[in-house]
């Protein structure tokens, strides 16, 4: 069922021109598709039930999209037993989640949802000026419009300042004052938040020594556990995909690498203990030892920006 989520975010993304990557076939992840459109960048994770997100995952997600200037969206159907209505935006450990259904309304469409879920019910954000305007060409007091509505003065004042309310009470507003004064809610807004460095995703003692290595010459580093690359490497104000996990499988995951940072236009890395011999498109192979050469970032952005022109010519 989640490959069926998968199929159908795909065929909107590509139908509204974005240029995509899928990451469904590899563990762990935080997210199965990565898409661009010119500066835009959506992480997208796609679920049949949102449920089986976990917190670790998400606040991997959340990482990952700060640090890439990427808006996280949840993709999915159901909740435990319930589906997801078509309009209605969800949080999920803080992160947006539509259906499928808004999901091809917002992207295909260009048509924003304005209904969020919270506890309690279904709620909207009001257009606080709107109201007020309103309210003022009809000569309807606050007094007149609380009585209307059913609700306390107090309440429409809150209105008038920005507070949300229930989608009842919400279309009564429209039906009184004859205007829409519901505002979109907007998902693909990009998170700002601070990141700890320091976040702790199990790094084994080898894979600690060489994010202690890199910090060491300036290098800051942000470890993420369920993506295609261990770390976010940022010398400087430029971002490095990384990986250097050591496992048999390091010719695979950097070509899953490499997909990633084609999609993103960004610069990716794999530090490795032994020479890998597959050159790899987008994938610069640095050997471990190699670092003892560098003592700044800028000399770590040059050794890899070196290799990779060396890498080109050969």
């Amino acid at each position: 069922m989640q490959i069926g989520v998968v199929e159908s975010v795909l065929k909107i993304l590509e139908k509204a021109g974005f240029r995509v990557t899928d990451l469904v076939e590899t563990k762990p992840r935080c997210f199965e598709i990565i898409a661009r459109k010119d500066d835009f960048v959506l992480l997208i994770k796609a679920l049949y039930n949102i449920d089986s997100l976990k917190s670790d995952m998400a606040e991997d997600m959340k990482a990952v999209a700060i640090l890439l200037k990427a808006s996280p969206v949840v993709v999915g159907e159901r909740f435990k037993q319930d589906y997801l209505d078509r309009g209605v935006v969800y949080n999920r450990y803080g992160i947006s989640v539509v259906n499928t259904a808004t999901f091809y309304d917002l992207i295909v469409d260009g048509t924003p949802p304005v209904i969020y879920s919270a506890p309690g019910g279904y709620y909207v954000r009001l257009d606080s000026e709107k109201i007020r305007e309103a309210r003022e060409r009809l000569g309807v007091s606050l007094g007149e419009l609380a009585k209307e509505l059913g609700v306390s003065r107090r309440a429409v004042k809150k209105y008038e300042e920005g507070v949300d309310t229930s989608v009842e009470n919400a279309i009564k507003l429209e039906e009184i004052l004859e205007t829409n004064i519901v505002r979109a809610i907007n998902i693909l807004k990009s998170m700002d938040e601070e990141i700890n460095e320091k976040r702790d995703v199990g790094l084994s003692n080898e894979e600690s020594e060489i994010v202690d290595q890199l910090r060491y010459i300036g290098v800051k580093v942000y470890p993420i556990k369920h993506a295609p690359f261990d770390i976010i490497s940022k010398p400087k104000n430029e971002l490095v995909l990384t990986g250097i996990k050591q496992v048999r499988e390091i010719e695979k995951r950097a070509l899953v690498l490499g997909k990633v940072s084609s999609t993103l236009s960004t610069k990716a890395a794999y530090i490795v203990e032994k020479s890998v011999k597959k050159d790899i498109n987008s994938v610069v192979f640095l050997m471990r030892e190699e670092l003892e050469c560098v003592s700044t970032p800028k000399d770590f952005i040059s050794l890899i920006d070196e290799k990779n022109k060396s890498e080109e010519t050969d």
